[in-house]
């Protein structure tokens, strides 16, 4: 402890008044504001003192005052995203009026490199792909967000599990990384760790596809978020960029960050979209004569289907168009009103959202309201929070699969010829029983129930302080987190006198579901950024606790009375599904980057976690990140050489990193199913057990890209090329009969993906009147299975009769294969050279049919403004490849209804076409395995803004901004492919075997009118 007498203290006071007094006079203020090319001012520009940690904002008015040294050199640097950045020397100067332009390039965003920092994009070493609110939804209305993401992101594949309402899709990102577990990415909103799960429902077990939750039809949970709330979105597509985020990483990870309110007068936005959608193709009908009814019916039915087709006299009925060709309104309603000042920021919308389905009594209804609010309680604290309520109801239908219940559109109507007559009659009311399938679907579609509602709360927060600050450096303390509430009630629903159901013991089946998640994390970390000389250096290091969740009840009855729903009002009541699930991890991290002068970029970092779901709960697991970038074209030698005219960017770029995913819940123990032994209920134990020493699935990669601008940027090429490899992949091993178990899950497996993503953006025109943004993307990814660990085996699909998956070392899990005749020689003798697969040494009868993982993909992006007011864009997408199993096909074709399945007298050697598929004698399953390659226009639009000078005319200056347009999601298709959408896939929420297309509910083509007004 030092004292100091009354003297001491008077010479201390006078000394610290010197040195403030000389301080002040060593700075002063700059003034100045900031304006576009055309005068208009830009409100919030971030302007910096280059080298140190002092910066501003510009106000609504574009004005801004900054305080610097009065002697010492001082560069300014202006930012704003859209606009290039500027530096200017500003030495000795009080005043400034800075104008800047608008770019042709992204490099000014800024990218997340980690849990609490950022970094422009120019000086990024890893391939993260963007997607501003203009690229996700300036062109058309899409129904859920995953939806919008299609063709914009190189490296991702997506698939539509159904065209049902309220959306369902499967999104993968630089193929498969898990054989079993996690095939989703990591959603983040906000910082929010949110739900994307689909919940059960029953709806597959009542139509008896299937007891487990891949054929329930369910949607993902990322349907409940607003697109239009939507400011960006970030795609870390492997593990060296996503390694920050550790054990739930493995999958990648999709980070949405939602539109927040600026500083300056209040703003009001209304927008209404009022369109239609109709199915994307019909595949049409097979008609029917005396002449196919005898090809097609045994002897024995032939004279009952003669009378039918008689008595019909010529009438016909197109179920297909009856059920699918319908055309469904949609409308979507949105508000928004931002505004603040410095110290207050506010983002306010809400949202309704209605579309019907194509199918009768199927439909998707959104609510949605948001609220963000930014404040800065001091000059060195602000607390940004977000609250979101979504409220929705989905009627989906009965499509898919089914088995013997008749509980699908698509299996009916496959079996009914068009001359019988399904509809009820109109004086009794009543429905004709079905006599070709299980059920009449007619009666399925007016009776029976397929609902789900939603009530969802996300609220979200970011706490920012500055602890130490000076012109070298800055300490913070960076608070994030948030929950996610989601509540799921699901009712489906078959009444007692459908023709199924009255066949059964007790007819009448009703599943009433409830489920509730809840998602909560938290996450603090301590961000020091300092410079030595011209390196900036940033450190970071924190900790991360993650909860989730899941209580699920499903309950079920059967033989209800008539018209109820009520459980108790029936003879058999059971609980269906039950499940109380909580995870927990716990994760630190730590990550260094260094900046020399934008000239050389380098980041190591490292994470570690634990999770309640691996089998020891308290082992920290590891995981390291390193990358390093050299923006060539940022030093003299290059800038001053004559390749540097024409490369204005040229960076070489390198990054690793390792990710993980965690085992299914469950993994760790053997379950206790319920068993009644003479008449006493008591419990065995499960034939799968558990494995108390399961690990983490880990993944590592290793990405090496080349970013380069040519012409000032207005040409831009991005190449990466990665390596990414899972090991500890979970496989079940068969265990002995005499175990008393028969599997056991372990960590055998090691799969690899290789691939290519190559990006080309360039303004091939600005003028004036035209300005012609295009961008090209191509992608492929190569999977190769090359551990297993237990023996090969196939899986998923229907067996090898019809085509099902390969999983065997040295070939990718999408292989399709299956049974088929072996080809012939000219001369009648088999091929030798056309041999079944070999299965561990054995011949098993199978051949190799195709592969579901495209050859490549590749999209066409452009964005065209001319005349000033006019906007015409539109993206074109194109699939190379891909197999799928269509068993929609095969159904028809066991029906006879596949249009041309019957060629009348022509009918070669008596045998239809129906049955002369593949290779005589027609009975392999490479009939069904098909080709999915397309073209497809998925977006275009044409937009007129209207001068503000007219409305202000017109208006007397009350509206700001009126847009008017309209667009189509998917009008154009081209592909050989036979069934309702090439992008279908029945079990698409699997993390394998997904390319499977039966009887699902039709995509479609959408049409809408826009109009957008800004008070």
């Amino acid at each position: 402890m030092v004292h100091f007498d009354k003297q001491q203290l008077r010479w201390f006071v006078c000394l610290l008044g010197l040195l403030s007094s000389s301080a002040a006079l060593a700075q002063y203020s700059i003034r100045g504001k900031v304006t576009d090319p055309s005068g208009q001012a830009l409100p919030g520009v971030n302007l910096a003192i280059k080298g140190t940690n002092i910066g501003s904002v510009t106000d609504a008015n574009g004005t801004f005052q900054i305080t610097t040294r009065q002697n010492g050199p001082a560069t300014l640097v202006f930012s704003a995203v859209g606009f290039t950045t500027r530096s200017v020397d500003v030495r000795g100067a009080t005043t400034l009026d800075v104008s800047l332009t608008e770019t042709i390039n992204n490099l000014e965003e800024v990218v997340v490199t980690g849990l609490a920092s950022s970094i422009k994009r120019s000086n990024l070493a890893n391939a993260v792909s963007t997607i501003s609110a203009q690229q996700l939804l300036g062109t058309t209305q899409i129904q859920t967000t995953d939806n919008a993401l299609y063709g914009k992101l190189p490296g991702v594949n997506i698939n539509t599990n159904g065209g049902a309402p309220g959306g369902g899709t499967s999104v993968q990102l630089r193929g498969i990384s898990s054989l079993v577990g996690a095939s989703q990415p990591l959603y983040i909103v906000d910082g929010v760790y949110i739900n994307n799960n689909t919940n059960r429902s029953g709806r597959g077990t009542v139509t008896g596809a299937s007891a487990i939750e891949n054929q329930d039809d369910a949607s993902n949970r990322l349907s409940d978020i607003n697109p239009n709330d939507i400011e960006n979105i970030e795609v870390l597509k492997g593990p060296s960029a996503a390694a920050i985020y550790g054990t739930r990483a493995n999958a990648g990870v999709i980070i949405i960050t939602t539109k927040r309110g600026t500083s300056g007068r209040t703003k009001v936005s209304f927008a209404q979209d009022y369109g239609a959608a109709i199915p994307q193709r019909l595949l049409g009908v097979d008609n029917w004569s005396e002449a196919k009814i005898r090809t097609f019916f045994p002897a024995a039915r032939q004279q009952t289907e003669l009378d039918r087709f008689r008595a019909a006299n010529g009438q016909t009925w197109d179920y297909e168009k009856y059920f699918y060709g319908n055309t469904a309104p949609l409308s979507n309603t949105r508000l928004g009103i931002s505004g603040g000042n410095e110290r207050t920021k506010f983002f306010v919308s809400g949202a309704i959202t209605d579309e019907k389905g194509i199918i009768r009594r199927t439909g998707f209804k959104r609510y949605s309201i948001r609220a963000n609010v930014d404040q800065k309680i001091t000059n060195d604290i602000t607390l940004s929070v977000g609250s979101n309520y979504i409220n929705s109801v989905t009627d989906r239908g009965f499509t898919g699969n089914q088995n013997n219940t008749g509980a699908s559109i698509g299996y009916n109507i496959a079996y009914v010829p068009n001359y019988f007559n399904l509809f009820a009659d109109p004086t009794t009311g009543r429905y004709p029983d079905n006599p070709y399938f299980a059920e009449n679907p007619v009666a399925v579609t007016e009776r029976g129930i397929n609902n789900s509602r939603v009530n969802r709360f996300i609220q979200s927060f970011n706490l920012t302080a500055n602890i130490y600050k000076s012109e070298q450096s800055l300490l913070k303390f960076v608070a994030q987190g948030g929950l996610d509430f989601t509540q799921n009630t699901t009712q489906v629903y078959l009444p007692e006198d459908l023709q199924f159901q009255r066949a059964q013991g007790n007819p009448g089946d009703v599943i009433w579901g409830k489920t509730e998640n809840v998602n909560t994390n938290l996450q603090g970390a301590l961000v020091y950024n300092w410079n030595i000389g011209k390196v900036n250096l940033n450190s970071q290091v924190g900790m991360v606790r993650l909860f989730f969740r899941e209580d699920r009840l499903l309950t079920r009855a059967r033989g209800l009375v008539g018209g109820q729903v009520n459980l108790r009002q029936s003879q058999i009541q059971e609980i269906f599904d039950q499940r109380f699930q909580n995870v927990t991890d716990i994760g630190w991290f730590a990550q260094q980057e260094a900046n020399w002068d934008d000239k050389v970029i380098a980041t190591v970092g490292i994470r570690g976690d634990k999770s309640t779901l691996i089998g020891n709960a308290n082992q920290f697991f590891y995981f390291p990140k390193a990358s390093l970038a050299v923006n060539v074209g940022n030093f003299d030698f290059f800038r001053n050489s004559a390749i540097g005219n024409v490369f204005s960017q040229f960076k070489p770029r390198i990054a690793y990193g390792e990710t993980a995913g965690v085992p299914n819940f469950g993994a760790t123990f053997s379950a206790l199913n319920p068993q009644v032994v003479g008449g006493i209920l008591g419990s065995v134990a499960s034939t799968a057990l558990g494995e108390v020493n399961i690990l983490p699935e880990r993944a590592s990669e290793l990405e090496m890209g080349l970013d380069f601008g040519l012409f000032n940027n207005r040409i831009q090429v991005e190449a990466t090329y990665y390596d990414k490899e899972t090991r500890d992949n979970i496989q079940n091993l068969a265990l002995s009969p005499a175990s008393g178990f028969a599997t056991v899950p372990s960590n055998l497996a090691r799969l690899s993906n290789k691939g290519w993503e190559l990006s080309l953006g360039a303004t091939p025109v600005q003028t004036e009147n035209l300005r012609w943004s295009t961008r090209v993307l191509w992608w492929q990814n190569r999977i190769l299975l090359r551990q297993l660990g237990i023996p090969a085996y196939n899986a998923g699909a229907f067996g090898t009769t019809l085509g099902t998956f390969l999983y065997q070392e040295g070939f990718s899990p999408t292989t399709i294969v299956g049974t088929r005749p072996q080809r012939r020689l000219p001369d009648g003798t088999p091929d030798p050279n056309d041999t079944p697969l070999l299965t561990d040494g054995i011949r098993t009868g199978a051949f190799r049919l195709g592969d579901n993982q495209p050859r490549f993909q590749m999209s066409w992006q452009n964005e065209i403004n001319f005349f000033k007011y006019f906007d015409l864009n539109f993206l074109w997408h194109w699939k190379e490849g891909g197999d799928n199993i269509n068993l929609t096909q095969f159904l028809s074709d066991s029906g006879g209804t596949t249009p041309g399945w019957f060629n009348g007298a022509d009918v070669p050697n008596g045998v239809p076409e129906g049955r002369r598929r593949g290779i005589p004698p027609h009975n392999g399953a490479d009939r069904w395995v098909q080709d999915a390659s397309y073209v497809r226009l998925r977006e275009v639009a044409l937009y007129y803004t209207v001068p503000t000078t007219a409305l202000s005319k017109v208006f007397n200056n009350k509206i700001s901004r009126v847009r008017i347009g309209a667009s189509a999601q998917n009008p154009l298709t081209f592909t050989n492919y036979f069934g309702y959408d090439p992008e279908t896939s029945t079990f698409g929420i699997q993390a394998v075997a997904s390319g499977v297309d039966i009887a699902p509910y039709p995509t479609q083509r959408r049409f809408f009118g826009h109009l957008v007004v800004e008070f």
